[in-house]
């Protein structure tokens, strides 16, 4: 018995070393698949998102190309060509069809700020030499020359009492009336007090007293408007005020910079303010007497 006992337990070592080896040879075995798995895992992934970028690139490849083929027909639209009648090149006797040949389109013009002096104006042209007038005794003065439809002078008198009537009572009034009438010259003069707001805010008001003569003549189908005597009462009793006719305020040579291509900063605003109001009531009157 011990004889087989004996061996028994010498060969024990070398069995469960040899156990521990297959044990070891399919741990690794199995810790290799797992490496394999997780790399294919990331593998997979990986091609899903080359995949999904490809999509992307692809839909935003598409959309740049959309958008510049519409650019490009944006670009080379143009307005369908006006058709002109051309005379028939053969002699004919009796009727003819004409041959319609296409025009070519007519180029707009296109705005300029140059000033003839070569400079750039700075500030809309109306406002920059030329914008003020003089009348024979060399004293500033606007006129409006308009026709009125084919009206009569009693029927353009009507209006325009109306009106100069009417614009002595605005918001900015202080001391203007019709001063003078005549029916049978047709004729109507306006002495004029109100104020040209510069700025106005909560808590300041820049204005000046705008004083002026403002005188229509009538005839048929005929309006000759005219606003002279200007003169301004800029801030009474203050070291900053002065009260000066239009010419030592908004001429050229006062309201304008050294290059004539913008307004000067202090008579500046004077010049641009009487000009838009100058405007407003000729613009007025106008469309009234034309309708």
């Amino acid at each position: 018995m011990k004889k087989i006992i004996i061996p028994i337990f010498m060969l024990l070592p070398l069995m469960t070393a040899q156990a521990q080896t297959v044990l070891t040879e399919e741990q690794q075995q199995l810790e290799q698949a797992q490496k394999q798995l997780e790399a294919a895992k990331k593998a997979l992934e990986v091609a899903k998102i080359k995949a999904q970028a490809a999509k992307l690139k692809a839909q935003a490849d598409s959309i740049n190309a959309a958008s510049a083929k519409a650019e490009a027909k944006k670009a080379h639209a143009t307005e369908p060509e006006p058709v002109v009648v051309k005379e028939p090149t053969t002699p004919t006797t009796g009727w003819a069809v004409p041959v319609a040949v296409a025009a070519k389109p007519k180029e707009a013009a296109k705005p300029t700020n140059k000033l003839a002096n070569g400079t750039t104006a700075k500030v809309d042209m109306k406002y920059l030499a030329g914008a003020i007038t003089y009348n024979d005794e060399n004293k500033i003065e606007f006129t409006l020359d308009t026709d009125a439809n084919g009206k009569t002078a009693k029927q353009i008198y009507d209006i325009v009492l109306k009106y100069m009537s009417e614009l002595t009572q605005n918001d900015q009034n202080i001391a203007s009336r019709v001063a003078l009438v005549n029916d049978a010259e047709h004729v109507i003069a306006n002495t004029m007090d109100e104020w040209l707001v510069f700025s106005q805010s909560f808590i300041s008001l820049d204005r000046t007293e705008f004083k002026y003569q403002l005188i229509a003549r009538i005839s048929d189908n005929h309006l000759n408007l005219s606003l002279c005597r200007i003169i301004y009462n800029y801030e009474e009793g203050r070291s900053t005020g002065f009260k000066e006719p239009a010419e030592e305020v908004i001429s050229d040579k006062i309201a304008l910079n050294k290059k004539q291509n913008d307004l000067a900063k202090i008579f500046g605003k004077f010049r641009r303010y009487t000009i838009d109001r100058k405007d407003q009531i000729f613009a007025e009157l106008a469309a009234l007497v034309k309708q």
